[in-house]
């Protein structure tokens, strides 16, 4: 199992939720604030379901 570096991805996250915010996706606003709030395993979840490689987030 490869270890994520969380808040680069919680970084990553929010600007991409707030970017779909922005582009006239309003409902974008939820996962911000939900994104601000989640552990790491949640985080992970979140990415993988709109897509993201959690590759690019690894630790070495």
């Amino acid at each position: 199992m490869a270890t994520i570096d969380v808040d680069r991805l919680r970084e990553y996250l929010v600007d991409y939720c707030g970017t779909a915010m922005f582009g006239g996706f309003p409902a974008a606003l939820l996962d911000v604030a939900e994104v601000e709030s989640m552990d790491g395993y949640e985080l992970c979840r979140k990415a993988e379901s709109l897509g993201i490689d959690l590759h690019q987030f690894e630790v070495e």
